[in-house]
């Protein structure tokens, strides 16, 4: 009985994986253009056009909801209001900040379909997947780190955060306000409690400790 020739696995599937490589740079190239032709442009716009609308109803919410109080009756409604109100203004941060974060892959596709042509034009050989995906690494930590180092990225996730600390803040009222209303207890209270037991169980076990070294002197 004869036995088989053993195949090298890794080294035929070599040019498999470089010509996958090869073919996923140009689709991806395609897609930066498009995407920087044709999307992109349309997307920044009808969002740019969309925002003051919606930062508008915003405004209108909230200005609605800190008029004039003449007694407690709408005190609840007053506070989904602004909740309301913080809800969309935080999504209207997130929207744009997504914009702003999402616009680096468009330049690393495009740098990394150059690069791979380069490679392809020099070298003879397949390429290797380890270094395609090294300079795709490369390329994109660039991208990324210059976008989030800009003045645009860095304005977007203070405002990002900023909103989502106060639609928190609006949150924690309605909580409470539901919490009054049936008579239950607050996160706060429970907070509290949480605190008090932990500090209560701290201070056992230093008496215990006391108590032992005190049995064993």
């Amino acid at each position: 009985m004869t036995e088989k020739p053993k195949t090298d696995k890794p080294a035929e599937t070599m040019p498999d994986w470089s010509n996958l490589w090869r073919s996923m740079a140009d689709t991806s190239a395609q897609m930066a253009g498009a995407w920087s032709d044709s999307i992109a442009r349309f997307m920044l716009t009808r969002f740019s056009e969309k925002a003051g609308e919606v930062n508008d109803l915003s405004a209108a919410i909230a200005r609605m909801a800190q008029g004039p109080q003449l007694a407690d009756l709408w005190d609840f409604d007053r506070k989904l209001a602004l909740a309301f109100a913080a809800w969309i203004d935080m999504r209207t941060r997130l929207a744009s900040f997504n914009a702003i974060a999402s616009a680096p892959w468009s330049e690393a596709s495009s740098r990394f379909a150059d690069a791979m042509s380069k490679m392809k034009t020099e070298g003879s050989e397949p390429l290797d997947w380890r270094a395609v995906f090294a300079k795709w690494a490369e390329i994109s930590n660039e991208e990324l780190i210059k976008n989030q180092r800009t003045d645009v990225f860095l304005k977007a996730q203070k405002e990002l955060l900023h909103a989502a600390l106060e639609y928190r803040g609006r949150q924690n009222e309605v909580s409470d306000a539901v919490s009054m209303l049936f008579d239950i207890p607050t996160r706060r209270d429970l907070d509290e409690i949480t605190r008090q037991l932990t500090e209560l169980r701290r201070e056992v076990r230093a008496m215990r400790r006391e108590k032992g070294q005190a049995d064993h002197g």
